[in-house]
């Protein structure tokens, strides 16, 4: 296997590094070599606070993931998110000269580029710029190359972020020896490795619950609608637990996986967890499941709530029928009925399902986001190969907004290219 046909994954977490590292087969099937997870260090909400630190945590895990693999790409993938990040939605016209002639490529890739030069605060960037529709002499149509017509109009989903994030992020990967070959929204990645071309088209919203935040993305007629970071993951439940008990961060995290629930009406007082108070285990504590899981349900309704009002004040309350909830916070037990009892949407966990060797396998909703930007990560492999051979190395990756409308993950039976 040829070192340029490997892609590397890095979702740089609050509380996990996590590293997917793939391959592409002469005949364009992608596979998941490897994935790895290591403790996050100089991250705060999605944020990169401290380079070195981050620095150190990326190399951390990647040599873990290496040292199995006799391969070492030196070009990655990377996620991004935050509460920096916002969006808007904003429209590009074009009077053409020859209204008679069919629109090419190039027409739509000048009118996209109308979106660049739009204003911004001081210290923002530009993420993405998703096509939703475009509008020929006043109508609507799905593709408009090979059309014809004389205005041209197309309307844009703009995903900023702030230049100091995404610098940082940059100078992490660099200090590991590294070139940052594309930077992800996270969401967006971690829709592309679990959710269906049926759920994007019918109308979906997925949450990503992770350490620090909460990424919001909803789709409709496979369009992105929304993207929203909500505060508040797992990192705060965890340190809700550690307060309560007078534990460690790390005991109230084996609390809250092991015995915690979402449902505190179906939990009992006359259940008694022992933990411990120490690592030495000198002092030993107790708290019963029913209190344990109202202390889960109290932050879990607050993320409910958020996730509520988001979908409403988006507009598509109407149009989503379904939510499907991803990341390190979604493995929570009873989290899926809890958020259908409190939303009325059909609720369901997302897991990556990949090729792994021989083996088809679902992995870790933690490595939901991984997996997603490996999979974009392969489309630059991809469109550098040429009668099933790798040309050469992975290029830098500008189109992310050309390969969102679920390519990987068509329907139950084909997810695995």
């Amino acid at each position: 296997m040829e070192q340029n046909s490997y892609v590397t994954a890095i979702d740089i977490g609050t509380t996990k590094i996590a590293t997917v590292i793939g391959r592409v087969t002469p005949n364009g099937r992608v596979f998941v070599e490897d994935q790895q997870c290591t403790f996050s260090r100089g991250v705060n909400r999605g944020l990169v606070v401290n380079v070195e630190d981050t620095a150190s945590s990326i190399k951390d895990c990647l040599s873990k993931l290496y040292e199995k693999r006799n391969v070492r790409p030196d070009r990655v993938v990377v996620g991004i998110a935050g509460r920096h990040i916002s969006s808007r939605q904003s429209s590009a016209k074009r009077i053409r000269q020859k209204p008679g002639e069919l629109i090419t490529e190039r027409e739509i890739s000048e009118l996209k580029k109308q979106m660049y030069s739009i204003a911004l605060k001081p210290g923002q960037q530009i993420l993405h710029v998703i096509p939703q529709e475009y509008t020929i002499d006043g109508t609507p149509v799905a593709k408009a190359v090979g059309c014809t017509g004389n205005e041209l109009v197309g309307n844009y989903y703009i995903v900023v972020s702030d230049t100091s994030a995404m610098e940082n992020i940059k100078m992490s990967i660099e200090r590991c020896g590294l070139t940052m070959d594309n930077l992800v929204l996270e969401p967006i990645a971690s829709a592309n490795a679990v959710l269906t071309g049926e759920e994007k088209d019918a109308g979906v919203v997925l949450l990503d619950i992770g350490g620090g935040t909460s990424d919001l993305l909803i789709y409709h007629k496979n369009i992105i609608h929304t993207t929203q970071v909500i505060s508040g993951g797992g990192e705060l439940i965890t340190g809700d637990i550690r307060d309560v008990c007078k534990i460690s961060a790390q005991m109230a995290e084996r609390l809250k996986c092991e015995h915690g629930s979402c449902f505190s009406e179906c939990c009992s007082e006359d259940i008694i967890i022992p933990y411990s108070k120490d690592t030495a285990e000198r002092e030993q504590g107790r708290i019963t499941q029913k209190l344990l899981a109202e202390i889960i349900d109290a932050r879990m309704e607050e993320i409910i709530d958020a996730v509520s009002y988001v979908i409403r004040e988006s507009g598509y309350e109407r149009e989503v029928s379904s939510m499907v909830l991803t990341g390190g916070g979604s493995q929570l037990k009873n989290l899926p009925q809890l958020f259908k009892l409190r939303t009325g949407l059909d609720v369901r966990v997302g897991y990556p399902k990949v090729q792994m060797g021989s083996k088809n396998c679902a992995l870790s909703p933690i490595m939901a986001t991984g997996v997603g930007l490996m999979m974009n990560g392969y489309q630059s492999v991809q469109g550098t190969r040429k009668g099933g051979k790798i040309l050469g190395k992975i290029p830098f990756v500008g189109k992310i907004e050309e390969i969102l409308a679920g390519m990987f993950v068509e329907d139950e039976k084909n997810k695995y290219l």
